[in-house]
């Protein structure tokens, strides 16, 4: 029997429903304390010119942590021959591999704060060095939790650590440390959470080291690794075109409206992706399980995401109005966001697809084929951000930049789905009958809210904004309801 059949496979649901419930609450409070702080700091004490610097080191943050371990820990999930000794090799190689990264980066931090012309963007890569040689405090408790799909841990070890990183923010950027505010508070979610880990799940090294126990987790985990250093590159680029051909305050702007749609659509699909990485690698040998699993996670992306870019959308030159014009942020200033906000919004739909198809390559046992994905996007999409900037930045400015993520994602986002319905011998029409009904719950939504804002024309920024989002979430919501069953006593079945 496999391991989907049966009671078997009922407990497998269960814990990942479970799973799920779990990480949208963490995500939830998450993305709610990360948007108050991240707002409350750029509105009241940070200048768009120190956000463009700022984020011109950060945006390299995440490529950096997937670099620090070469993607060996990820193969702890998928393999079950762990033996003590093992585990520790795969410890001590990560210490080599992160204290490595470091002393790189001590050399290409400031070569890169030389050629953006911000010397302080090499301290903080710097900086954040120190955090990759940490991270191996809970780098393999970490990945054991996962494997033991203990998701109720990990969202309580995640929620405690991202709020004392909003927290954290907040003091330092009113503090002064205007620039540096993002990367303190980076540390101390690291520290927070290392602490918080190691109590879940205690694991203290032991003094070995055998480099051909390595090896295997290494293949596996060097392919995967691979291909989430080039994601992270190719979607973080264009933070560095824009500051070179736009300017530190046009990377601030852009930056902003990066973080109102694309960040909160990484962190709203997360409540997913933690969960499906180790559900598909369970569900590899049970081909109807996966796909109708697959299925599943992806309604679950569409209505988690949707919603939130439909209301992003609507609303979002009178969210900017009404809480960031200042005497720093001109008028003008905000349309361009508003309008950057607007052309990302078509990229965060795709991209909410899309992140489900790495964790269900790998799942598979075929990294490979992501590592083949990654590539291809990672020539593509950087290539449209310089050529949109060289093309029409004259014209457009940064905006130039977000056109070219809108034009040169789409053609990526097909060859994924080529790859994930190829593997999963799943055919486009019924993919698209799973995901077409909560697509036309938005639309309708859609619809309403732009029939709201032209019947508001002259109505206060407030107003218009508690209007137009009322009455899109209310359709939306509703239709979710009446239409595709989703409401909360359907949610809290699904979790028994």
């Amino acid at each position: 029997m496999s391991e989907s059949g049966g009671g078997d496979g009922k407990a497998l649901a269960t814990k990942v429903n479970r799973g799920v419930a779990w990480a949208a609450g963490a995500q939830a409070i998450i993305a709610v304390a990360d948007l108050v702080s991240q707002m409350l700091v750029v509105a009241l004490w940070i200048p768009l010119a120190d956000y463009g610097i700022a984020f011109s080191a950060i945006a390299f943050y995440t490529m950096l942590d997937v670099a620090a371990d070469l993607g060996v820990t990820s193969s702890l999930i998928s393999r079950d021959d762990h033996t003590p000794e093992r585990v520790s090799t795969v410890f001590w190689f990560n210490m080599i591999v992160s204290g490595g990264m470091f002393l790189l980066l001590l050399v290409l931090g400031p070569l890169y704060g030389y050629l953006q012309h911000h010397a302080v963007i090499g301290w903080l890569l710097i900086a954040y060095g120190g955090k990759l040689v940490f991270q191996n405090v809970y780098a393999i408790p970490y990945a054991m939790l996962r494997k033991e799909l203990r998701f109720a841990d990990i969202a309580k070890a995640r929620t405690a650590a991202h709020l004392c990183e909003s927290a954290a923010r907040i003091v330092f950027a009113a503090l002064g440390a205007t620039i540096w505010c993002w990367t303190l508070a980076a540390l101390t979610r690291a520290f927070v959470f290392g602490v918080i880990v190691q109590v879940r799940h205690p694991f203290i090294p032991k003094f070995v080291f055998r480099p051909k126990e390595v090896t295997p987790y290494l293949k596996f985990g060097l392919r995967s690794a691979s291909s989430q250093v080039l994601y992270q590159l190719y979607t973080n680029l264009d933070y560095t075109v824009v500051m070179h051909y736009f300017g530190a305050t046009a990377n601030g702007i852009y930056a902003l409206a990066y973080s109102i749609v694309l960040e909160p659509v990484k962190t709203i699909a997360n409540v997913v992706i933690d969960v499906a990485f180790p559900t598909f690698a369970r569900l590899r040998h049970d081909p109807p399980a996966l796909v109708k699993q697959f299925l599943v996670f992806t309604r679950l992306n569409l209505i988690a995401v949707l919603p939130f870019v439909l209301i992003v959308a609507l609303i979002i030159p009178e969210f900017l109005r009404a809480f960031y014009s200042s005497a720093s942020h001109t008028q003008a200033q905000l349309a361009d966001c508003a309008l950057a906000v607007r052309i990302l919004c078509i990229v965060g739909v795709l991209r909410a697809l899309g992140f489900l198809g790495p964790p269900l390559l790998d799942g598979l046992g075929k990294p490979e084929l992501t590592l083949r994905y990654m590539v291809t996007a990672a020539i593509l999409v950087p290539a449209s951000f310089v050529v949109g900037a060289l093309v029409f930045g004259d014209r457009l400015g940064f905006l130039s930049v977000a056109v070219a993520w809108a034009v040169g994602y789409p053609f990526a986002f097909t060859l994924l789905s080529y790859l994930v319905l190829t593997e999963l011998r799943l055919r486009l029409v019924d993919y698209f009958r799973a995901a077409w009904g909560i697509i036309g719950c938005c639309v309708a939504g859609l619809g309403v809210g732009i029939g709201i804002s032209l019947a508001l024309p002259h109505a206060s920024d407030v107003v218009r904004m508690l209007a137009i989002a009322g009455g899109a979430i209310g359709v939306t919501f509703g239709l979710l309801a009446t239409w595709q069953n989703v409401t909360p006593r359907a949610i809290k079945a699904a979790m028994k």
